[in-house]
């Protein structure tokens, strides 16, 4: 592997490709005098460093700079830098940038070349590998890259095509190596923010309505949820928006004056169990506000663990809480607004709802924006649930917001099913009389793990026929040899030779399947998963 400049001088310097000065058209199509963009005049750069901006211009694209020969080499990406080796991505040779333009976020103005917002979306280093420097590389058409950022990792290659873009730009591609940094999450759709501020474009365009002529609230209000409707498909048509289903608690955070109260989706009082969210609240700037969220447990892999969120969910002491906060601190995905500055918002569209709290929210912290994406919903539901995540919710941009439940919100749940070995039944309850619900296991090897009991999607029918199987093969002693102990009380055991398909939400730190639903029975099978 080779550093960004490598150990020998390319045989053609990126200005002489260029055939004129490497900056020159960078600078003849800007008026330094309306821009705050930089002139280039501050000396040479640094080899090997590469930023990414996100640029909010006529149509919405990524340009990704890498530090070469003292100036920042530029392409722009149409639909941002994908992680799946398989995508290949336009990125279209624009004018070289000058190096200090690396650190530039802000509003190009209307009427100037590029007009529309930017932020720094990565940035990092970079080398190269295989044969050659970057300079030698790039005038061979083929750049291999290994970049080191926030954002983007690993392997990336560029290869120049035969076609040529508007204004007979060259035109090349991107794409991501195979390696530990592919797949997952699409970045740009899961991390929309600044590297460097922490804010988003909608917050550096500072896009959001006029509350002047707002109605004023009541701050003695009580102020009820919008709800999605569950749906089997992602909405397709124009018009809709999708955002990630967190597996949290619901609030509506209300602020007068300095009170801050949380309320469940219920409507209880939740406040004294998260003060590190009252505390953010406090500080966020403006007055009055009613703010609409999800309060999750991160983990270290970003994904949000209901488990890690029920010890919290029982306190009723501020002390204990306040001790949990400072240990493990917990974040609110804040999605939309239903009053702020103390004007009544629910009757404005959610596009400007939602631009509102963009340009509210403080640099990320415990209190974060959520953002969504515009497009390819079916292709974010995928990435979603690939990432093991409960879900999106797709939201029509200009619905009102509504109290209770709305087809103008939809959720789509990722499904995780699991083949389960039956070990047993609880006995009936209430108007049953054939059984309560079957303890499963799942295989690990040779040993049956425990992993709860199954009692949802059973039908009447189902039940009475595997009373009758279970019974045939009944057995004094559970056959599990692993996990929690099984035993509930007035208790039938079985061989487990019978298995049943369920789905579930997710596996629980003590190995439980949560939420567990009866799909169906797969009869026989030994009970191998």
């Amino acid at each position: 592997m080779h550093g960004a400049a490598g150990t020998s001088r390319a045989p053609a310097t990126i200005a002489s490709m260029a055939g004129r000065s490497s900056l020159e058209s960078y600078r003849r199509k800007r008026d330094f005098g309306r821009t705050a963009e930089p002139s280039g005049t501050t000396g040479p750069g640094d080899d090997g460093l590469f930023v990414v901006h996100a640029h909010a211009a006529r149509r919405m694209h990524w340009d990704l700079r890498l530090g070469i020969e003292g100036v920042l080499k530029s392409w722009a990406v149409p639909r941002g830098p994908s992680v799946d080796p398989q995508v290949k991505r336009l990125a279209v040779e624009v004018e070289d940038h000058p190096f200090d333009y690396h650190t530039f976020e802000g509003v190009i103005p209307a009427g100037s070349y590029g007009a529309g917002a930017v932020i720094v979306w990565d940035r990092g280093r970079f080398a190269v590998a295989g044969a050659g420097a970057a300079a030698a590389q790039l005038a061979a058409g083929r750049l291999h890259l290994v970049l080191a950022g926030e954002k983007l990792r690993g392997g990336w290659m560029l290869v120049r095509t035969r076609r040529r873009g508007t204004g007979g730009r060259p035109e090349w591609l991107l794409m991501k190596k195979d390696d530990d940094f592919a797949r997952g999450p699409e970045p740009v759709e899961w991390r929309p923010e600044s590297v460097d501020s922490g804010l988003t474009l909608a917050q550096i365009r500072g896009d959001v309505p006029d509350l002047g002529d707002r109605p004023r609230i009541d701050d003695e209000a009580r102020w009820e949820p919008m709800h999605p409707s569950l749906a089997t498909d992602v909405p397709a048509e124009a018009g809709w928006i999708y955002e990630i289903k967190w597996d949290g608690v619901r609030v509506l955070a209300a602020r007068h004056g300095a009170r801050v109260t949380l309320r469940s989706r219920r409507g209880r009082d939740v406040t004294v169990q998260y003060p590190e969210v009252v505390e953010a609240l406090r500080a966020v700037t403006g007055d009055d506000f009613v703010l609409d969220g999800e309060i999750v447990a991160l983990g270290a892999d970003g994904r949000a663990s209901f488990e890690r969120l029920q010890s919290r969910m029982q306190l009723s002491s501020a002390r204990q809480a306040a001790g949990l906060a400072a240990r493990e601190p917990l974040t609110c995905y804040v999605f939309d607004a239903l009053a702020m500055d103390g004007r009544d918002l629910r009757d404005l569209a959610l596009a400007a709802r939602k631009a509102l709290v963009a340009a509210r929210l403080p640099a990320p912290g415990v209190l974060r924006y959520c953002d969504h994406v515009d497009r390819d919903g079916d292709r974010f539901y995928a990435a979603a649930c690939a990432a093991g995540l409960e879900g999106i919710v797709a939201k029509r941009l200009a619905s009102r917001y509504a109290a209770g439940r709305s087809r103008d919100w939809r959720k789509v749940k990722c499904p995780r099913e699991a083949m389960v070995v039956i070990g047993g039944y609880t006995a009936p309850k209430g108007t049953r009389s054939d059984l309560g619900a079957l303890h499963v296991g799942l295989r690990e090897g040779r040993d049956l793990i425990y992993v709860g009991r199954v009692g949802s999607g059973l039908d009447e029918a189902t039940r009475t026929a595997l009373r009758r199987r279970l019974d045939e093969i009944r057995r004094d002693r559970h056959p599990f040899s692993g996990g929690s102990d099984p035993v509930t009380g007035a208790d039938r055991w079985c061989e487990p030779r019978e298995r049943a398909l369920v789905r579930y939400t997710e596996r629980t730190k003590d190995g439980r399947l949560r939420h567990p639903v009866f799909l169906r029975w797969v009869r026989g099978g030994g009970g191998r998963a």
